[in-house]
């Protein structure tokens, strides 16, 4: 196995067992260079040839990063590789990686064996709706409203800013209890889940959930009841099978630094 030269470096995408088929017809993260496979043992490793530097974690590089993931989900179980994981060499991939954490790597794939990773993303479909309902319905926002009809219009400022704030925590409420009753249902035909964080007033909630192969299409059903039960304000964005990336994420640390600019230092993100 000959060292890479140059400014060129190996980018990890995930682990895999050592079988057929060894050939991913993907591309690497920019496009322009194969995936291949490194092997050691009784595991292996998807690698692409990239420029050794510092990587920013942008849209494009992790879709192309997790595209990767999921081509070779399609033959093998996958245990994901952190986000801009570089070395430049192949041996250091086998000496330090593929043979010394074989045991690791069985026991990552005894944790998630016979489950897939699901991911489920829920949003009111008119958010302006809501707010008026909490308006109407919420007593201090009302007491607020009553309070500002009595106050020249100059001395209306600040109570309207109070009122903001009371909507806004009235609205986090409501998105915290639907997504506790959302995820209840859901939790007994799970082997875990994961809450990622939301983003915006629209967004209820951004859940993974590791799902048990036998308890598939009962999790199927639930996901559909769950839409019937709510999809007159709700939009239910059910995806999977995807990588385990909620569940699962190899963190390599290199005997030696990277040449060049390489870090490891980009943060893995799931919400995706």
């Amino acid at each position: 196995m000959a060292e890479v030269t140059g400014k060129k470096g190996l980018w990890l995408y995930c682990i895999i067992e050592n079988k057929e088929p060894k050939a991913f017809d993907c591309p690497g993260i920019h496009g322009d260079g194969p995936v291949f496979v490194v092997e050691g043992g009784e595991f292996a490793a998807l690698v692409s040839e990239e420029p050794m530097k510092k990587y920013q974690l942008v849209r494009d590089t992790l879709i192309a990063h997790q595209k990767v993931n999921e081509v070779a989900l399609q033959t093998h179980r996958v245990l994901p590789v952190r986000f801009c994981t570089m070395t430049d060499k192949k041996e250091k991939i086998v000496d330090e990686v593929l043979v010394p954490k074989a045991t690791e790597f069985r026991d990552k794939l005894g944790e998630i064996a016979g489950c897939d990773e699901h991911g489920l993303r829920v949003r009111w479909k008119d958010i302006d709706k809501i707010f008026k309902q909490i308006g109407d319905a919420d007593e201090k926002v009302r007491e607020k409203k009553q309070k500002i009809l009595s106050l020249p219009e100059n001395q209306r400022h600040n109570e309207l800013i109070d009122i903001g704030h009371l909507v806004q925590e009235a609205i986090q409420a409501k998105n915290a209890e639907t997504a506790k009753s959302i995820v209840a249902a859901l939790s007994p035909l799970s082997a875990n889940v994961k809450k990622n964080n939301t983003l915006g007033d629209a967004m209820v909630l951004n859940a993974a959930f590791l799902v048990r192969s036998r308890d598939q299409e009962k999790f199927d059903r639930k996901v559909d009841e769950l839409d019937g039960l709510y999809g007159s304000d709700l939009q239910l964005k059910y995806i999977g099978p995807v990588p385990p990336f909620n569940f699962v994420e190899i963190v390599i640390k290199w005997k030696e630094e990277p040449t060049g600019e390489a870090k490891k230092g980009a943060e893995h993100v799931s919400d995706r």
